[in-house]
């Protein structure tokens, strides 16, 4: 299976649809806004439940469920889909992946039968699920790869495998940032360095793109400093003033 798109910041700043070749189909999804992040609140449950597997269920243990054979994002969204979801004490958690799968493909179809997801007349695969929850992973702002395509089931299951040992290793070493301000402070910056950019406009972009925003929004302030120290001759002779933007 091949799979591609046209992921990129260029694109997000054009449109939040991403275009997706699996194979000789096209699949389109949709990403979140930061707006839509901080106000529907099944995104941060969904999100939680994609990057963090079974661990977001410790009480699974005491259900003889065995965690290991749920190890994948995939699998955890047909235990929820098909097992769990029937229980009224996982009926919410069920609802709000619903309506965050809805959101991304469009429609969600789930195929009881085979116990698997289709959308847009494409069955999404584990191999599928895990391109696109990569994608949505690069547009809230984390540094990942999309994953590669494989010509054998063997492979496969090899690069799944350390995908989740290096995932674990991630959770484990992460530290959860307790600065609730830190998204405004970003605001700020950007605004700052751009004035033409309102808080309204930024609340519409995807945290990839915020962060991309940042980062130039930084070089520019930093720019202008030197800029100063360059036109009032406090720089050392033979220095260049580089521009922040390469």
């Amino acid at each position: 299976m091949q799979l591609t798109s046209n992921y990129n910041i260029t694109q997000l700043f054009v449109s939040r649809d991403i275009t997706i070749m699996v194979d000789n189909q096209t699949l389109i999804i949709h990403l979140p806004s930061v707006r839509e992040i901080y106000r529907d609140k099944h995104w941060g449950l969904s999100y939680n439940l994609w990057t963090r597997g079974t661990e977001f269920f410790p009480f699974l243990q005491d259900m003889h469920f065995e965690t290991d054979t749920y190890s994948t994002s995939y699998k955890v969204m047909q235990l929820l889909c098909f097992s769990l979801g029937a229980y009224q004490q996982f009926r919410t958690i069920y609802d709000y992946l619903l309506e965050s799968l809805n959101y991304i493909f469009g429609q969600i179809t789930l195929d009881t039968n085979r116990q698997t997801f289709i959308a847009q007349e494409i069955n999404i695969t584990e191999e599928i699920w895990e391109y696109v929850l990569s994608i949505i992973k690069l547009s809230y702002g984390e540094k990942v790869t999309l994953p590669p395509t494989f010509t054998s089931e063997e492979a496969k299951r090899f690069y799944l495998a350390q995908k989740n040992n290096e995932e674990k290793i991630r959770r484990l070493k992460s530290q959860r940032d307790n600065d609730n301000e830190g998204l405004m402070k970003m605001f700020l910056v950007i605004i700052y360095a751009f004035p033409s950019i309102s808080i309204d406009w930024l609340w519409n972009q995807t945290l990839a793109q915020i962060q991309w925003l940042q980062k130039y929004a930084a070089g520019a302030m930093s720019y202008e400093v030197n800029a100063q120290a360059y036109a009032a001759g406090n720089v050392k002779k033979g220095k260049k003033l580089d521009f922040f933007i390469k």
